[in-house]
């Protein structure tokens, strides 16, 4: 039987990395990264789509590309990927791989310590469940994320383990699929608020500017559920795009500069 490890379906979503939703149905089943650029689009059509037979409109791809991924790892052993994702293969929705794992192989955010391979759940309220992606590395503040369906495409992304956007983790069954070993758990974490700015002197922040305090309130916008394109320390105007819409939940005025004021807004949130 074909194995799926933890190792084995990071791997697997770390190849559709770069992958665009399609506009129509052309180029949706096509597997090859040649294709991954083509036709880009915002209607849902996917390989992920095809694979799991929901594609087009109807089929928003966060979960289904989860999906895929497994699959993929299993050798596409339909049967096994099933097996593994606690019997709800293929994932299609954000509540149903929680709701179908076992008490012991799931928690919520502050209850689990995520590990690679864990399948990573978010919610935009706190109680709807609206996107998902795979876990593939954890540290003592961060954890680090392949999702599908964002930005309308296959990326990496990373989150302050304290954010309010995360609802919580499945542990996939990959012991049961594999008989490996089970995976020991990283470190217990951190506080957030003590650690992300324990090294920086919280400078202004605007277009062109570049270092540790751009990616401070580059985690900052994404623990607050906004869109951003990367946590790369680099200024620009995603970034500003980025501060405006945090500046504006934070009730500020939204010029796109992390100022005095907008550092205020950001550490009295935390609190």
């Amino acid at each position: 039987m074909s194995k799926c490890t933890a190792a084995q379906a990071v791997k697997a979503f770390e190849y559709w990395l770069g992958y665009y939703e399609k506009g129509s149905s052309s180029y949706a089943t096509t597997r090859d990264k040649s294709a991954f650029e083509k036709n880009k689009g915002a209607n849902n059509w996917t390989y992920a789509g095809h694979i799991c037979g929901i594609n087009g409109p109807a089929g928003a791809w966060c979960a289904m590309q989860v999906s895929l991924a497994v699959y993929e790892a299993c050798g596409n052993d339909k049967a096994l990927a099933k097996d593994v994702l606690w019997g709800v293969w293929p994932y299609t929705a954000c509540n149903q791989l929680y709701d179908a794992a076992p008490a012991a192989s799931k928690g919520h955010r502050g209850y689990w310590t995520p590990q690679p391979g864990d399948v990573i759940i978010f919610t935009d309220n706190g109680i709807t469940r609206t996107h998902t992606g795979i876990v593939y590395a954890v540290d003592k503040t961060y954890v680090y994320t392949i999702e599908g369906n964002t930005s309308n495409m296959c990326a990496k992304r990373s989150y302050p383990l304290t954010s309010t956007y995360i609802w919580g983790y499945v542990r996939p069954n990959y012991v049961a699929a594999s008989g490996d070993e089970p995976v020991q758990p990283v470190e217990p974490v951190e506080p957030y608020g003590k650690l992300l700015f324990a090294d920086i002197g919280l400078h202004e922040l605007s277009k062109g500017c570049a270092g540790p305090e751009v990616k401070t309130i580059q985690r900052v916008i994404f623990a607050r559920g906004i869109n951003h394109e990367a946590v790369d320390g680099e200024f620009g105007p995603v970034t500003k795009a980025g501060v405006q819409a945090l500046q504006k939940q934070l009730g500020l005025a939204q010029d796109g500069v992390v100022g005095k004021e907008t550092w205020k807004a950001v550490l009295t949130a935390l609190e």
